[in-house]
């Protein structure tokens, strides 16, 4: 099972509570904030995290995606992972500022990843996968950057490789 699986079980859970309004704009606002620096954010995320101790990338990956999953109102698609997403939407308006936005996502170093994929998802229309987006998150600043590479296959047509898919997996 993958990391980014019982996070999202968690979003699911609170999505069906009568907290979800005030959690979900809490959330949203707290991509104005670098992830995690947001008090109102963390009744939300921080009962999930206390379970183990986390480095701080991880706690930041982790309330990351719970932003974006508000964002998108819990619009949770298994098996379209953003890189798809994105793809879909550069063939289907043909703008080259897509590609353009995609080629920067890669490039994103721990500062400016938060801002540049808020960005790419309000771009798709749709949702993505954000269990496999939060296993992307944790593994994105590898110095092998797997998880780039991948994406720009899945974003210009290619498949990934049988190894790299249970690298995931794992």
């Amino acid at each position: 099972m993958s990391q980014g699986e019982p996070f999202l079980d968690w979003l699911k859970r609170l999505q069906g509570q009568k907290v979800w309004t005030a959690a979900r704009a809490a959330l949203r606002r707290s991509l104005a904030f670098p992830p995690g620096a947001y008090p109102r954010a963390m009744p939300y995320v921080e009962p999930f995290l206390a379970k183990r101790d986390w480095r701080q990338e991880e706690r930041e990956a982790y309330y990351l995606v719970a932003a974006l999953y508000a964002l998108k109102d819990g619009d949770h698609q298994v098996g379209r992972t953003l890189a798809q997403a994105l793809a879909l939407r550069k063939n289907a308006t043909g703008s080259a500022s897509v590609e353009k936005r995609f080629l920067a996502l890669l490039e994103a170093d721990r500062d400016q990843i938060a801002f540049r994929l808020r960005q790419a998802v309000a771009l798709v229309e749709g949702g993505v996968d954000f269990a496999r987006l939060l296993d992307d998150l944790l593994r994105w600043f590898s110095p092998e950057r797997h998880v780039q590479a991948r994406w720009a296959r899945e974003f210009y047509g290619a498949e990934a490789s049988e190894e790299e898919k249970k690298e995931v997996e794992a």
